[in-house]
């Protein structure tokens, strides 16, 4: 019986070691340039293997390998860690192919390089990488809108979105892409502030050979996405001229390649989203009404995370484990001290600021659990630790009253140096800047 419910990445290579097929969540970090590995050889992808290696060893001799555990390097020189198993595929009695289902595991150091792993891969091919579940939160607010974008889903009407910078909003797009009857064709997104205007036209309509200097025959993203949906992120960067010509795709689902006399009939969903407020936009004169009345057919509003409650120490558990399982590690969860910190921070970047400093702490720090010392300084001094509810006659509220004393007095004899006071102390300046914000609050 094949072991592959459990494993993520498959690959099969033929009796030449050459890749047959291949469905990798990370073959560009694999193997720099590459979006597809097949037609490559096993060992210019993995390039320390030697005969001895399960797949290899299924292919040539006809083995069979339950479970097997690998340390190697891609031709990247990143040191990855497989787990998977290998399995021979017959013919007249000869192996002639063999299939590998398999987890790659990297080193910590190499986590910020590392691709969004997908698990689904029925999804990394309609070039998602979330669905629904992977909305986590407790909050009850954000909840009701997790329920809702089921029923959105099953409308082919357009979306805006609106949300700050960092709270999820291609994150929405593409869980209501998946739970629509459209989930089995393309999403295709854009950010439209990325783009100069002056490109920005071919890249969503395409453009015809000669219209202008180096033009080719290239279909836009409008095209690509047919049968699918297409996800403008960041509407309010574009100017009104721009935004006329959207609303006619939006309106009449109809476009016309730049250089082009010829009118296409599309049939794609489309998805927009803001990152400021539609009614500021609107007074302003930034967003034209007309095409904010098409676009918000259904209008959905994501929460800052510092209205979440309760989803911080959830997303920060969260990560933690999605860290620990692509490198392979055991980092234990944050300390109290740590957890409250980062619960009474504001998170103006929201959860994308989060996430990036979870997955900074792993790129970084060598301890097996989240510290203080793991918290950069803007944190540390903008977040009110709320210890003013701490009752100072009781045993917490006396420990930390006589250690303020202790740091206090070791910080003026060593003349508000805080390098010799850190040393002094035995702790990091770090923590001894934390710990002195913290009295004054």
């Amino acid at each position: 019986m094949l072991n592959a419910d459990k494993y993520v990445d498959f690959v099969i290579i033929d009796k030449n070691h050459e890749i047959f097929f291949a469905d990798v969540a990370n073959a560009e970090y694999l193997y720099e340039g590459a979006k597809d590995l097949s037609g490559l050889k096993l060992k210019d992808v993995i390039t320390d293997i030697t005969d001895d290696y399960p797949l290899l060893r299924a292919v040539d001799k006809g083995e069979t390998f339950e479970h097997f555990e690998a340390d190697v390097t891609d031709a990247n020189s990143h040191s990855i860690t497989i787990e998977g198993a290998a399995y021979p595929v017959f013919r007249e009695g000869e192996p002639v192919m063999a299939i590998q289902f398999s987890d790659f595991f990297y080193e910590r150091k190499d986590i910020a390089r590392i691709y969004d792993q997908v698990e689904n891969t029925f999804y990394r091919a309609n070039n998602t990488k979330y669905i629904l579940g992977d909305i986590i939160t407790a909050d009850s607010h954000m909840n009701d809108i997790k329920g809702r974008l089921q029923e959105f889903a099953l409308s082919d009407a357009n979306v805006l979105i609106y949300g700050a910078t960092g709270t999820g909003k291609e994150l929405v797009a593409q869980a209501i892409h998946n739970c629509s009857k459209r989930f089995a064709e393309v999403f295709v997104s854009q950010n439209c502030g990325a783009i100069p205007e002056n490109l920005l036209e071919g890249i969503l309509f395409g453009t015809v050979k000669g219209s202008f200097t180096g033009a080719e025959d290239k279909a836009g993203i409008f095209e690509l996405a047919e049968g699918g949906t297409v996800f403008l992120d960041e509407i309010n960067s574009l100017s009104t001229s721009m935004q006329t010509k959207i609303l006619r795709a939006v309106e009449s689902k109809i476009i016309r390649r730049v250089g082009s006399l010829k009118e296409k009939k599309i049939n794609v969903r489309i998805i927009a989203a803001t990152n400021e407020r539609p009614e500021d936009l609107l007074s302003e004169h930034r967003l034209k009404p007309d095409l904010y009345y098409r676009l918000a057919v259904i209008y959905v509003e994501l929460p800052p995370l510092c209205e979440r409650k309760g989803d911080v120490p959830l997303l920060i558990n969260f990560f933690i484990d999605y860290f620990n399982r692509w490198t392979n590690s055991n980092v234990g969860r944050p300390t109290e001290e740590v957890m409250k910190v980062l619960e009474a921070y504001s998170w103006p970047g929201n959860v994308r600021e989060l996430r990036n400093l979870m997955e900074s702490i792993f790129a970084l720090s060598d301890n097996d659990k989240i510290t203080i010392d793991d918290v950069p300084d803007h944190i540390l001094d903008s977040a009110s630790t709320g210890e003013n509810s701490v009752e100072r006659d009781g045993l917490l509220g006396r420990m930390r009253c006589l250690e303020t004393n202790i740091v206090s007095q070791q910080y003026m004899e060593d003349g508000g140096s805080l390098k010799m006071a850190a040393e002094h102390l035995g702790i990091s300046k770090q923590l001894l800047r934390y710990k002195l914000n913290r009295q004054v609050r």
